[in-house]
């Protein structure tokens, strides 16, 4: 067993791919998939678009042993918390998460250039939710229960394909990866205050800072920056998430998340759904 995944010898893993659609989930979870077979791939586009199909088959695979890779757009907290949640219906079951921290421009050509998505019928489309999808996204933060985060940029690896070296790599930095913190919470709320950095063709260099006392749910809707990086500070990879102030703030958003899914599936059906986490790219 290469010495990456040698913590699914204790385990198994939920890896959780966080990103907008273009910004390469796909081909890192299809090139995962075909050089570690220990992991299957959930894919929403490939099931009809429907979520919970996807939770069937994560829970199938689960069940059968294997690891799983959430192949979807998961831009919020409320659609992260569907799979976190299924990973602790298992025993010694972990919860990684990879961002794809491509930047908008990238994301926005790629989609111009593609052709045959299941989900996505023509480019004008695919940048309308990619659009909406940038303004609803929400990087993850210690508080919704992973174990392990890593940020993996286009720099990270140039090339368009992934060989097996390049994904053990890769799983070898998500192992080695520092745990993350789960910091102290009430129990009403999420309170949060965090700093992004958001990239953009025409101004490579911006910066933005946002600080807010609200809830996720009651929280502004929107950022600065077209596309943002994990909260600064905020958990770069950590120990297994079953602390009191996780579960609760998960738990108290359980509802929330069946709601955001429904509305999140009808909004995709509009566009012949597409993918967060049902636009899956």
């Amino acid at each position: 067993m290469s010495d990456a995944l040698a913590p699914l010898a204790e385990g198994q893993v939920v890896l959780l791919l966080v990103g907008l659609i273009g910004s390469g989930k796909s081909t890192f979870a299809e090139a995962l998939e075909q050089h570690f077979p220990q992991f299957r791939r959930c894919n929403q586009d490939d099931l009809g678009g429907d979520r919970r199909k996807v939770e069937a088959l994560a829970r199938q695979s689960l069940r059968q042993g294997l690891s799983v890779c959430i192949d979807r757009t998961n831009f919020d907290p409320s659609q992260r918390a569907t799979w976190i949640n299924i990973a602790h219906e298992f025993p010694n079951t972990s919860t990684w998460v990879i961002v794809f921290d491509t930047p908008y421009e990238v994301c926005a050509a790629r989609i111009s250039e593609r052709t045959g998505h299941p989900t996505i019928t023509d480019a004008a489309q695919g940048l309308s939710v990619l659009a909406r999808f940038r303004s609803q996204f929400r990087p993850p933060t210690a508080y919704e229960g992973y174990s392990r985060i890593l940020n993996l940029r286009p720099s990270d690896h140039p090339s368009p394909e992934y060989t097996s070296t390049d994904i053990s790599d890769i799983l070898q930095r998500l192992r080695d990866s520092p745990s993350v913190t789960i910091p102290a919470s009430s129990n009403t709320g999420h309170p949060f205050q965090r700093s992004f950095r958001g990239r953009d063709a025409n101004s490579p260099s911006y910066r933005g800072t946002y600080r807010g006392g609200e809830s996720f749910r009651t929280g502004p809707r929107g950022s600065a920056s077209p596309w943002s990086r994990p909260a600064q500070g905020a958990p770069r990879n950590g120990s297994h998430p079953y602390a009191s102030s996780s579960d609760n703030w998960r738990l108290q958003h359980n509802n929330s998340s069946r709601r955001d899914d429904h509305d999140y599936n009808e909004s995709e059906a509009r566009v012949t759904e597409a993918s967060s986490q049902c636009c899956t790219i």
